[in-house]
């Protein structure tokens, strides 16, 4: 049966605000009643149940969320009243809310598909947000509060909703993570040692069952290490190796697995029939992964019930996994904006020549960049945008398909789109033009030297989608991948500081150094370079393409009229020949295609 949580306020006569249908993980849904009401809790709220209760109740009297959205962990909190309902999400987003407002009644869940039918209408895919989750997934105010499904909307992350007693609909930001002009690398790091170590504490403590990933990266490894001073026995810990990839994860791993003998470390290995593609060219591709929205993690479905399948082999409940470090820790390259100022131009040029030589560019052309970010508002951005768009449906060639998106692209509030615009179809290009246009009147004065800050939001965001739908990818295997870097208190501690201040090149997430200094080895910290597999979706590309052709051929996407499909074919053509591929943006593109094969519209 599919997990979900489906209500109508104010509801019938008689009847129930909320229905769940389960099963549920335990601990995943607790409900607390009182004499206003009742408070439900959705997620990984990691108090304990007199303090949740006590919580609950205060806020059910006073009306506000006092305490409430301050607890440990990420959760989504339905604050129900006699005359008002409140929802609150959590700040990474990984338990969005889904809602339409029929006039008389608030229909609101965590399916949007589910919303649809129960608000009366007939459910059908929203085609706009679906091409700009595909192009332009590094600009989320193109789509605004808009779901996936069309007609329903979406409550995000650090977002609130409220129906009062007036029938009125209120949407604000509960949570809206502003950086702190004082904020020190000293004081955040002091933070972010206080939040993860409670994070994970309350975890190890919470279940017998726990395992970790321990991929030789910073983020994963760390959190093993801290799962360890909270856990006597051993602790099983995965490793993942491709069959035939370059990827030194595992020399890593196997070396900081030594300097701990209560560590139990398992690899496991992929093999041609875990590569990125199998199994999708099939109309059942992917069925089994029930998911809300897109998730472009299942075109590696296969290597993911390998991992889960081991894990599950472990014996473990709870997994933890270090989604969301690199979101918090790792600076977006837009934040050089913040240091295209009088004050801070020597820091701009020594950083500009540091980048530039890790990434064999001009440091003029990053101080440049830098510069030009710094003068662009999110407004003129949006408007830039809509402009390549509009080229494209027009038949010119605008500035998103001339060329394949470099690094320094990135140096903006948004890369891209690149080469993959000429996958779109004029009309959906047209479309994407006019979203943009409409964002860019609601944009404010919002400055290009806040964009690294506010990219580093947009991808704690990201990083909550990517581990909701793996959660939901567990469910059969009787696992509960949990991310501690997600919980709302380590993201507060990571936001408070500046983006410009989280980098300090050549240092690789010096924050986290600052923070785990004397609780994590040395050598683990000391870690400069990161795991890349991009190199199995070239293999998994050739070893299925002739499905993936077919898949195509028969886009759902092309019969909404978004795509082209001999030019997304032609791509996939050209991987094969082993040529340069924007494979983010393939992958966000069949995600959608798998994504519409498995839901049902009625």
């Amino acid at each position: 049966m599919r997990n979900g949580l489906l209500g109508v306020f104010p509801p019938a006569s008689s009847g129930e605000v909320v229905r769940i249908q389960g099963p549920w993980r335990d601990g995943e849904l607790r409900r607390v009643d009182g004499p206003e009401g009742a408070v439900v809790v959705l997620g990984q709220c990691l108090s304990d149940d007199d303090r949740l209760r006590r919580t609950a109740l205060r806020a059910l009297a006073s009306g506000g969320p006092d305490e409430l959205t301050r607890l440990p962990g990420s959760y989504l909190c339905l604050v129900i009243r006699h005359e008002e309902l409140t929802a609150y999400v959590d700040a990474a987003g990984q338990y969005p809310l889904f809602f339409r407002d029929t006039g008389t009644r608030l229909v609101f869940g965590t399916r949007p598909v589910s919303v649809a039918d129960a608000a009366g209408g007939r459910p059908r895919p929203d085609t706009a947000v679906l091409a700009a989750g595909i192009f332009c997934p590094g600009a989320p105010s193109l789509t605004g509060e808009r779901s996936v499904v069309a007609g329903v909307s979406k409550v995000a992350g650090g977002q609130a909703l409220r129906r009062t007693a007036r029938g009125e609909v209120e949407r604000w930001v509960h949570e809206p993570l502003e950086t702190d002009p004082g904020a020190s690398l000293e004081r955040s790091a002091e933070a972010l040692r206080d939040a993860l170590e409670t994070a994970v504490r309350l975890r190890v403590a919470g279940t017998e069952r726990v395992s970790a990933d321990f991929s030789g990266g910073l983020d994963s490894t760390s959190l093993a290490f801290l799962a360890l001073r909270h856990r006597p026995g051993p602790l099983p810990v995965t490793t993942y190796r491709g069959s035939a990839s370059a990827c030194d994860d595992l020399v890593h791993a196997e070396r900081f697995a030594r300097l701990d003998p209560r560590l139990r470390m398992e690899v496991v290995t992929g093999t041609r029939e875990t590569l990125t593609y199998q199994g999708l060219g099939d109309r059942s591709g992917g069925a089994d992964h029930d998911s809300n929205e897109p998730d472009s993690a299942v075109v590696a479905l296969a290597r993911s019930r390998l991992r889960l399948g081991q894990v599950a082999r472990l014996g473990a409940g709870v997994h933890l996994g270090g989604e969301g470090g690199d979101a918090l820790l790792v600076a977006p390259p837009g934040y050089l904006a913040a240091l295209a100022r009088p004050e801070r131009l020597r820091q701009l040029g020594r950083e500009s020549r540091v980048l530039a030589r890790t990434r064999q560019e001009a440091p003029s052309a990053v101080a440049a960049r830098a510069v030009g970010l710094a003068r662009t508002p999110l407004a003129t951005a949006l408007r830039r945008l809509a402009d390549d768009f509009e080229r494209h449906a027009t038949g010119r060639t605008g500035r998103a398909g001339a060329r394949d998106v470099g690094w320094l692209d990135a140096i903006a509030w948004w890369p891209g789109p690149g080469s993959e615009t000429g996958w779109l179809t004029r009309a959906a290009s047209t479309e994407l033009a006019g979203l943009a246009r409409e964002a860019a009147g609601s944009a404010g004065r919002t400055a290009g030297s806040r964009a690294g800050d506010l990219t580093a939001l947009d991808n704690v965001r990201t990083s909550g989608a990517v581990q909701r739908q793996l959660s939901e990818m567990a469910r059969p295997f009787g696992v509960w991948p949990q991310a501690p870097f997600l919980d709302s208190d380590v993201i507060r501690a990571c936001a408070a500081l500046p983006a410009h201040l989280r980098a300090a090149p050549p240092a690789f997430k010096p924050l986290l150094g600052a923070a785990l200094a004397d609780l994590v080895p040395a050598p683990v910290l000391a870690r400069r370079t990161k795991g890349d597999y991009g190199d199995e979706d070239y293999q998994g590309a050739r070893a299925y393409a002739r499905e993936l052709r077919g898949l195509l051929v028969d886009s759902r996407l092309a019969g909404l009229g978004v795509v082209e499909p001999s030019a997304v074919v032609a791509a996939l053509d050209r991987a094969v020949m082993g040529l340069r591929v924007p494979f983010p943006a393939l992958n966000r593109l069949l995600a959608a295609e798998i994504w519409l094969r498995n839901t049902t519209w009625n």
